[in-house]
């Protein structure tokens, strides 16, 4: 399971994500513009630190955008709160085993090491008027290790 696979998982296991979420899956790289949707895109993967042994501490970016209901202060309120304690709970996730992804044609293991989450925001009306939904988004930095023995 790659790093995407990894959090795309994990956000749906969010114990609050089925009150928001219409369907049962999270979209990746698009978000349908009707409201209780969601859609999570990668926005690339970074060395953040290599040791003198090859280990390597990687963050991959995402953002997660959601449309919701918006008709009333109420509904826009939630949505915020939503994101807010989406915020909290992706920061508590704990340390875990079982990352896959291919480095130069090899296959190499790795452990997800935690999770951080910024600028969660209204982005714009998905209509002409807010009573056709609005998107927000959240920013989602996810730290992951691989190790170097993999790599021989």
């Amino acid at each position: 399971m790659t790093i995407i696979d990894f959090m795309r998982k994990k956000l749906t296991e969010y114990p609050n994500m089925s009150e928001f979420l219409a369907g049962d899956d999270i979209h990746i790289d698009f978000t349908e513009p009707n409201p209780v949707n969601y859609g999570m895109s990668s926005t690339g993967d970074t060395l953040l630190k290599e040791d003198v042994l090859g280990n390597q501490i990687r963050q991959h970016n995402f953002v997660l955008y959601a449309v919701g209901q918006s008709f009333t202060d109420y509904n826009r309120l939630a949505n915020s709160n939503f994101l807010l304690e989406l915020s909290y709970w992706l920061e508590r996730l704990p340390e875990e085993s079982g990352l896959e992804t291919q480095v130069d044609g090899q296959k190499v293991t790795g452990k997800f090491l935690k999770a951080t989450s910024a600028n969660a925001t209204s982005m714009g009306l998905m209509g002409e008027t807010i009573n056709d939904g609005v998107m927000y988004q959240i920013q989602i930095y996810a730290q992951y290790k691989i190790e170097s023995e993999e790599f021989f």
